[in-house]
């Protein structure tokens, strides 16, 4: 049994998929997993239990039955321990796999929100500090117009530092 699972083994159909069972599980589990249409990984791990329809008393079932099961005396068959595992252990490592993708990719989209609000950070201050320099060497010749230009270059910045905000908002509301 290969230990190795490629990184794009989510992304399987149909043969690739089969192939990539039989290297890693054995031809036995992929006949059992072809034979139900289980042609992916999704599928794979959506189904409970996949051995269930050895259960079933079909003749459709028999070559299937002889090949992945132990024929008892009384004509009942009981799964090979080795189908069993192989199983078993296949979908413990796709099911890994598979937690390990999402833990990638949501540590993708972390990494880059984090940018995001950094880089508008980042805008917000050199802005503000634009503001800044700008009420700073605004002239203050009587009090009134020192007044006024004081409450305006508020709400230049009020009103600068809330369309910031909506921006970023609408930006980031998906993530």
């Amino acid at each position: 049994m290969n230990s190795n699972v490629p990184s794009d083994v989510m992304e399987l159909e149909r043969d690739t998929f089969f192939d990539f069972v039989k290297q890693y599980s054995g031809e036995k589990v992929a006949n059992l997993l072809e034979f139900q249409d289980i042609t992916n990984v999704n599928c794979l791990l959506a189904c409970k239990d996949p051995l269930e329809i050895l259960l079933l008393d079909s003749d459709d079932l028999l070559e299937l039955k002889k090949a992945t099961c132990l024929k008892l005396n009384n004509n009942s068959f009981t799964v090979l321990p080795g189908v069993k595992s192989k199983l078993n252990l296949l979908k413990c490592v796709l099911t890994k796999k598979r937690n390990e993708l999402k833990r990638e990719s949501s540590k993708k989209s972390s990494n880059s929100l984090i940018t995001n609000i950094l880089s508008d950070n980042n805008s917000i201050s050199n802005n503000l500090n634009h503001f800044a320099d700008i009420l700073a060497a605004t002239p203050t010749n009587t009090f009134t117009s020192s007044i006024n230009n004081c409450v305006t270059a508020q709400e230049t910045i009020k009103r600068y530092l809330i369309d910031s905000l909506d921006n970023w908002c609408k930006k980031n509301e998906n993530n």
